[in-house]
């Protein structure tokens, strides 16, 4: 017995369950680059930054290149940052740092740990 139903058929309701299905994946990743506006620093890496231009010699010459954040727990992070900066020697350097970010009261980040280049 021939079905009444077309294979032109089939393979539409296929495509549309399977984008369906797909559908709140694609939301969720559109939202989390929503997350986050272009140009735009997050609080964890703006607080590592800032403590690491106060640190280094040379502040007016400080270049923050690159950061990957990762979140360790709840309130805490952790910031690796690429940095160039003028040395003491007046040479330009280029290094990778560290800080530990913890979110404090009021929504405001400090940075209890920071690691720089030796």
């Amino acid at each position: 017995m021939p079905s009444s139903i077309s294979p032109r058929f089939l393979s539409t309701a296929l495509a549309l369950a399977l984008s369906a299905a797909s559908g709140p994946v694609a939301l969720a990743a559109a939202q989390g680059d929503a997350a986050k506006p272009h140009g735009k620093e997050a609080p964890p890496e703006a607080a590592c930054k800032k403590a690491v231009k106060a640190a280094l010699p040379n502040p007016g010459s400080f270049k923050w290149v690159s950061a990957t954040t990762r979140s360790v727990d709840k309130d805490t992070f952790s910031v690796v940052g690429d940095v160039e900066y003028m040395a003491q020697d007046g040479a330009v350097r280029e290094a990778m740092v560290q800080c530990d970010v913890r979110r404090a009261s009021g929504n405001q980040f400090v940075v209890p740990k920071l690691r720089l280049p030796q």
